[in-house]
C-alpha cells in the first residue's frame, strides 16, 4: 500500500475527556500503561504498508509532537516521504481550524504534490490492531469514489456525539447518513476511516470550500450520495473509540481482560510507541498485585488489584489500588484507598487519603495535582 498516503485528523474535535485533555490532544492521551492514542492507527498504516503520513493538530499539541518526533519509532523517517506534521494554520484572522473542512483545504498543497493515488482519512481516538489492506483491497475491487468503514453494533443501541451510522443496499453501497443521530435504527456504526481517489478528494475539497460547504467530514460524505459510488467495508477486529471518559476508562478496564490482550498486542502485526529506556518495576516486601498491567519503572510495595500503572508510578506500604488508571511518575502514599480513580501524569495522593468513585463515574485527578 504504498501507492496509499494517510491523513490522521489529531484535532480532538467533540470529544469530552476532561481534565486529561487539557493539557494535551486527545492523539496523546496515554492508553494502557505506555501507549498513546494515536498510536493504533498510526501502527495500523505503517503496518498496512503506507509511507507517507500527515497528523493535523489543533490545540495543545506539544506534547503530541514530542511524542511522535521524526517518526522514528514507526519506522517513518526517511528521506522521502515519511511522517508529516501539520499545526493549525493562524493569522491575525483565523486562530486555527473550525472544521474538518477547513482542514483538508489546509492540506491541498500537500494532496497536490504528493505521489499517492489513493488517501486514508482516518481519527486518532481508535484503539484497534488490524491492517488496512483488506479495506482497500474491496475499496479497488468496488470501483468505489469513496469506501467508508464500519462497525456492527446493535439497533436503537446508546450514541454518542458524533456517532454517525450508514444505510446501504444489498451490495453494500451507502444509500443514507445519519449524523449525529440521537438514536440508530442502522446497525452500522461508522469508526472514522474512510478511503479515496487522492484527486477525487482534492475535487471534493475544493468544490465543498468554494460553496461554503463546510461542518463534519461525514456532511462533506453524503452530500455526494448517488453522485458518487460510495461504498461500506465492515472491520471485524477488536475496535473502540475513545470519545469521553466513560469510554477512556472501560476501554483501558478491558485491556485487563486477557483475551483483548492477544487481539491488540499479540496478533501479527506491532503497536508501536515512542521508546523510553527505564529500569524493571521494583516490587517491595508489602507488594500484593493482582491483575494489573503495570509499566516499567514503578515501585510497587502496597495493593493494586484491576489497575494500569503508567512508567514511574510509586505505590508506598499500605496503600490499596482497586480498578484505577495511574498515569506517569503519580505517587501514591501510605494508607490511601483508591477505587475507579484515573489520575493524570505527576498527580501526589497524600498518606491516608480516601478517594472512591464508580465504574460509571470514576473519579480524575488532574495533572500535577496535590491531594493533601
Amino acid at each position: 500500500m504504498k501507492d496509499v498516503l494517510g491523513i490522521v485528523f489529531a484535532d480532538e474535535q467533540h470529544t469530552k475527556i476532561g481534565d486529561l485533555t487539557n493539557r494535551r490532544p486527545l492523539a496523546a492521551v496515554p492508553v494502557a500503561g505506555r501507549y498513546r492514542c494515536i498510536d493504533f492507527v498510526l501502527s495500523d498504516m505503517v503496518n498496512s504498508g503506507m509511507i507517507n503520513i500527515a497528523v493535523v493538530t489543533q490545540n495543545n499539541y506539544h506534547s503530541l509532537m514530542d511524542h511522535l518526533g521524526s517518526g522514528k519509532a514507526w519506522n517513518l523517517s526517511r528521506k522521502k516521504y515519511g511522517l508529516y506534521l501539520f499545526p493549525p494554520y493562524s493569522s491575525p484572522y483565523s486562530t486555527g481550524y473550525d472544521n474538518r473542512i477547513d482542514i483538508l483545504y489546509s492540506l491541498l498543497s500537500y494532496l497536490k504534490h504528493s505521489s499517492q493515488q489513493y488517501v486514508i482519512l482516518s481519527e486518532s481516538n481508535l484503539v484497534i490492531n488490524a491492517t488496512f489492506s483488506k479495506a482497500f483491497a474491496h475499496h479497488l475491487e468496488t470501483k468505489a469514489d469513496i469506501t467508508v468503514l464500519y462497525e456492527q453494533v446493535d439497533p436503537l443501541s446508546n450514541t454518542k456525539e458524533n456517532d454517525s451510522f450508514i444505510y446501504t443496499d444489498r451490495d453494500g453501497a451507502v444509500i443514507d447518513i445519519e449524523i449525529n443521530a440521537n438514536y440508530n435504527e442502522s446497525n452500522k456504526r461508522c469508526i472514522g476511516v474512510y478511503i479515496l481517489d487522492r484527486i477525487r478528494l482534492i475535487q471534493i475539497i475544493e468544490n465543498s470550500f468554494s460553496r461554503g460547504k463546510k461542518g463534519y467530514l461525514m456532511n462533506l460524505i453524503s452530500r455526494n450520495i448517488g453522485r458518487l459510488n460510495i461504498q461500506s467495508y465492515q472491520t471485524t477486529a477488536y475496535m473502540k473509540r475513545i470519545a469521553d471518559i466513560h469510554d477512556f476508562y472501560h476501554v483501558n478496564m478491558e485491556i485487563l481482560n486477557q483475551e483483548v490482550r492477544e487481539k491488540l498486542f499479540h496478533a501479527d502485526t506491532t503497536i508501536y510507541t515512542k521508546v523510553k529506556d527505564t529500569v524493571p518495576t521494583t516490587y517491595l516486601k508489602h507488594a500484593n498485585v493482582k491483575n494489573s498491567f503495570i509499566a516499567d519503572g514503578c515501585v510497587i510495595d502496597g495493593t493494586v488489584e484491576n489497575c494500569i500503572l503508567f512508567r514511574g508510578v510509586k505505590v508506598k506500604k499500605g496503600a490499596v489500588l482497586k480498578n484505577c488508571i495511574i498515569l506517569q511518575q503519580s505517587e501514591i502514599l501510605s494508607n490511601c484507598h483508591l477505587e475507579n480513580v484515573i489520575t493524570d501524569k505527576l498527580v501526589l495522593i497524600n498518606e491516608g487519603k480516601t478517594l472512591i468513585g464508580t465504574k460509571d463515574f470514576p473519579i480524575v485527578v488532574p495533572k500535577e495535582k496535590v491531594i493533601l
